[in-house]
């Protein structure tokens, strides 16, 4: 589980995105071509990733009708949806596109519809994509203390994997940006693990998507990522 083939690109895609809900138009045929076939790659594991064209999208999310829908197989963890789905998102921002995660930001029935939703399965969020202007943009997020105990020289001291992999899985995106988890590192391994929150609907799939993060800078930092499931959340060791 998490077995996902990392490209290079994303690491600086990490360091450029921000959440986009007005675009200049939508993507075009190429970069959907391009788009289409990593999301038949990210397609396994209980998840499918779709994407349309086309009317589901709320009227707060300007100048596209493309987006993508993640779904997902009941019981599958929702990690898995975060960890695939930001996998998208970085491959779009690599290519100069803007991308969003939106939980509420679209019409479910017709998101239903579309994706022809069984019994079985279920949609918990999209991704609106398209063409925009990205300007400079510091997100802001907690400070680095307060969510691993350590400071970026204490990281560095462990090693160069643990530290790019923590300051990556700090900028991870969030539901109204409440970073829903706590982040342990040793010499040996990297932890995403829950933290108390009162907004925990969407918790762990921000925590997936800090967990694609995290493996996306121990790989910039030359070390393969292999994921399991420990108390309270999940361990990385590389």
């Amino acid at each position: 589980m998490f077995e996902l083939k990392l490209e290079k690109s994303w690491y600086d895609a990490i360091y450029r995105r921000s959440s986009v809900r007005k675009y200049t138009g939508a993507p075009d045929k190429a970069q959907l071509d391009r788009l289409g076939v990593l999301c038949r790659k990210l397609s396994w594991q209980g998840i499918t990733v779709r994407m349309f064209k086309g009317p589901g999208l709320r009227s707060k999310v300007k100048g596209t009708d493309v987006y993508a829908v993640i779904v997902a197989k009941k019981g599958t963890p929702m990690e898995l949806e975060g960890f695939m789905g930001e996998a998208l998102v970085l491959e779009a921002t690599s290519m100069g596109l803007g991308a969003c995660w939106l939980g509420m930001g679209f019409y479910p029935e017709i998101i239903r519809r579309n994706v022809n939703l069984q019994n079985d399965e279920e949609v918990h969020c999209v991704i609106s994509l398209g063409k925009c202007e990205q300007p400079a943009f510091a997100p802001k997020r907690k400070e680095l203390a307060k969510i691993c105990g350590k400071t970026e020289e204490e990281l560095a001291a462990l090693g160069v994997w643990q530290k790019d992999a923590v300051l990556a899985a700090r900028l991870a995106p969030s539901a109204v940006n409440l970073q829903p988890w706590k982040i342990e590192a040793d010499k040996n391994s990297v932890s995403i693990l829950e933290a108390s929150v009162i907004y925990k609907k969407y918790a762990p799939l921000d925590r997936g998507i800090a967990m694609l993060h995290a493996a996306v800078g121990a790989y910039h930092a030359g070390r393969e990522a292999v994921w399991k499931k420990v108390d309270g959340g999940y361990q990385m060791r590389a």
